[in-house]
């Protein structure tokens, strides 16, 4: 339990940390600087939730959280906490997503990319190239992308990945 709460804090510093600017600078037609949404695959691993903050236009922080619970997919549990930043190349409601990042995984009682079976702490380093789509203005986002991992305890030690996406920009 000690875990979840420091990896909710962790999250929760996260997005108290980015800056906010008022929004007397923008336009109205200036991007809705928050989103909110479920991943599918990469870095949560099966699934997670995340928010994100655009910086700028071209720039966005993200920090997220997924658990499997054993029953799903494994005999035990995953929980994940990803953290990436990702730089934005486009213009209007389709652009290139390039990103880095790590997660924090921890398993229970599962074995899983060569980790020995048992509980199981570490950080992986994820990567991200794909696609982003969406109002720029606020409504519905969508996002697909390769995302690989990448851990020297892992194997192997590159874990091709995808993802999707669904979400909210508001």
């Amino acid at each position: 339990m000690k875990f979840v709460s420091f990896s909710l804090s962790i999250l929760v510093i996260i997005i108290l940390i980015v800056p906010c600017q008022s929004n007397a600078q923008y336009s109205l037609a200036a991007p809705k600087q928050n989103q909110v949404y479920l991943e599918l695959g990469g870095c949560g691993l099966t699934y997670s939730l995340n928010y994100e903050r655009l910086l700028t236009e071209s720039f966005a922080l993200r920090g997220g959280i997924g658990v499997t619970p054993g029953w799903i997919f494994f005999d035990g549990t995953i929980f994940t906490v990803p953290a990436t930043g990702s730089y934005l190349i486009g213009e209007g409601s389709s652009k290139l997503e390039l990103g880095l990042g790590v997660t924090y995984l921890t398993t229970t009682d599962i074995e899983i990319f060569g980790l020995p079976a048992g509980s199981t702490s570490l950080i992986a380093f994820d990567g991200i190239i794909g696609y982003r789509g969406g109002n720029p203005n606020g409504g519905f986002i969508f996002r697909i992308a390769f995302s690989p991992m990448y851990s020297p305890e892992f194997d192997p030690e590159f874990i091709p990945y995808g993802l999707i996406s669904f979400g909210v920009g508001f």
